[in-house]
């Protein structure tokens, strides 16, 4: 399941002016000298601008009050509030070189990162962190067994609480009291009450937490048998209600459920044959989605205004709130910086030099229709892609960020 969670341009239509590459080690900027963005200022028909590139596979996750991370293994950047995306070097003290499955909560006093430790046949173990004290220490979960306990997802309420969906591993090798206590929870990371809401159904593995405006709370996730489940909570109820799976439509996997309202949501999938589906919930019932034309869909989401954003295997698309038809966005090739300049002995040839195409991967609409798109570097020459993340955010200088690996001092 944690798989499918990592199953994750210089404009949108055109080119637009490259810009300079430089080394985020050399002329980054410190945080207290960038100029955030205005909160009113919209940026509906601003251009994608490349933010930063990495040899390390990257993805993007809003944090509390505007704030957007970048990550990957060994990888961090962030957006803080409204300012350009910034790396420092501290921010990496003691971030996870593994595999990093979660992302949450609110910069600094209360973030949180999940993260694989090992993957073997016997199992996976984790490993739970937040920032203290000027780099990321483990926050092992409360009442649960060490390594075996993990934030499969983070969320902000309505309210502003700041929660994290505590995972639930089955392993034949706990014993009673130790299985009873990975029961699948919402737990509340910052300061305030405790969850209004009761204990979720006993026997889910839940992967996805959504909330929303009017202050409901979705958990997707696994039921016995394998079988998908979405349970809703609503202010002032007493018990989650489960709500219809999406169909399974002759696809046996599990769906990404995403949106902005808990009564319309979007449910994607893909089968290995390439067969995509794309559901929307209305008054209760799923129906087939109009899709673009193309194969697997990689990720979804819906803007504020309705506007829903969608990559598949022919690229990026925008589909406006209505009965509008889906539209192409081609993303223009980039001049990326920490592009290799020569080729070690037996290593495979550099990329030439110029800009490169971009492969989308991922895509994060926010509020003021501001938008993030995750892409690849690809290279045949290469044996694997770089990837880089572009956004509507004002963007000083793109960053190169080196894996923690490829640097010293941490």
């Amino acid at each position: 399941m944690l798989a499918r969670r990592l199953a994750v341009a210089c404009a949108l239509v055109g080119a637009c002016t490259p810009l300079q590459p430089v080394s985020e080690d050399i002329s980054e900027p410190p945080p207290g000298d960038l100029q955030p963005v205005p909160a009113d200022r919209d940026h509906t028909g601003r251009t994608l601008q490349l933010a930063a590139v990495s040899d390390e596979a990257l993805a993007v996750r809003p944090l509390a009050d505007g704030s957007v991370a970048v990550y990957g293994r060994g990888v961090l950047a962030l957006a803080l509030g409204d300012a350009p995306l910034h790396s420092a070097s501290e921010w990496r003290r003691g971030w996870p070189n593994e595999w990093v499955t979660a992302v949450g909560g609110r910069w600094p006093d209360h973030a949180f990162v999940s993260a694989v430790v090992s993957f073997t046949r016997t199992g996976m173990t984790y490993v739970v962190k937040r920032w203290r004290d000027r780099r990321w220490v483990d926050a092992p979960l409360a009442g649960a067994p060490p390594m075996l306990a993990y934030y499969s997802d983070f969320a902000v309420a309505q309210d502003g609480a700041l929660l994290g969906l505590r995972g639930r591993v089955d392993d034949p090798m706990l014993g009673g009291d130790l299985a009873a206590s990975q029961q699948t929870s919402i737990d509340r990371l910052d300061d305030g009450p405790p969850p209004p809401w009761p204990e979720l159904p006993k026997g889910l593995v839940a992967d996805r937490l959504l909330t929303f405006a009017d202050g409901s709370v979705i958990v997707v996730g696994i039921a016995s048998a394998f079988t998908p489940s979405i349970h809703r909570w609503s202010p002032g109820a007493r018990k989650w209600t489960a709500l219809p799976p999406p169909p399974e439509r002759g696809i046996q996997v599990p769906a990404f459920v995403v949106g902005r309202d808990p009564a319309g949501l979007y449910a994607y999938r893909c089968a290995i044959a390439g067969q995509p589906a794309l559901d929307h919930m209305s008054q209760g019932t799923w129906q087939p989605f109009p899709q673009p034309e193309g194969g697997c869909i990689t990720s979804l989401a819906e803007a504020p205004d309705g506007t829903l954003w969608l990559v598949n295997d022919r690229g990026l698309h925008r589909r406006p709130q209505g009965s509008a038809p889906w539209e192409a966005v081609p993303l223009a090739p980039v001049d990326a910086p920490g592009k290799p300049v020569a080729a070690l002995p037996g290593a495979p040839e550099p990329p030439p030099p110029g800009p490169e195409p971009l492969v989308p991967q991922q895509v994060l609409a926010l509020d003021r229709g501001e938008l993030w798109v995750v892409a690849t570097l690809p290279d045949p020459k290469q044996e694997r892609s770089r990837w880089a993340v572009l956004t509507t955010r004002t963007v000083i200088a793109p960053l190169h960020l080196p894996n923690l690996s490829e640097r010293t001092g941490f």
